[in-house]
């Protein structure tokens, strides 16, 4: 019977829910430009941008899950119509779209375009 391989480091702990904790991680000097370029045009510290990128990226994952596809297989399609096919909203941000899953917590509008009429 494989043994497991011993973990290195500090136990692993769980949040408490609804706390905010410290994460400590390392990225490359491209990714720290990247993030402090972010922050500073967005008014937010390192550590909300940060954080911010990392829920859209969870975001992103679990609608590639769901509609089963690959970003390539994406690439190859329109994206924009599989995600509102599935029920995903979108708000507008400084940063672009950021689709929203169909369980997402919050208001939708409920708008709905008016059909073209027939000339």
């Amino acid at each position: 019977m494989p043994s497991e391989k011993k973990r290195t480091g500090r136990p692993v702990k769980k949040a408490a829910p609804g706390s905010r904790v410290s994460l400590g991680l390392k990225v490359t000097a491209q990714i720290k430009d990247l993030l402090d370029a972010q922050a500073k045009v967005s008014g937010r510290t390192q550590s909300q941008e940060a954080e911010m990128m990392i829920e859209r990226t969870i975001h992103y994952d679990r609608a590639f899950a769901a509609m089963k596809m690959t970003l390539e297989e994406i690439e190859r399609g329109n994206l924009e119509a599989e995600l509102q096919r599935k029920g995903y909203s979108f708000l507008r941000t400084e940063h672009g779209k950021v689709w929203l899953p169909p369980d997402y917590p919050g208001e939708r509008s409920g708008f709905i375009p008016p059909k073209k009429s027939e000339e």
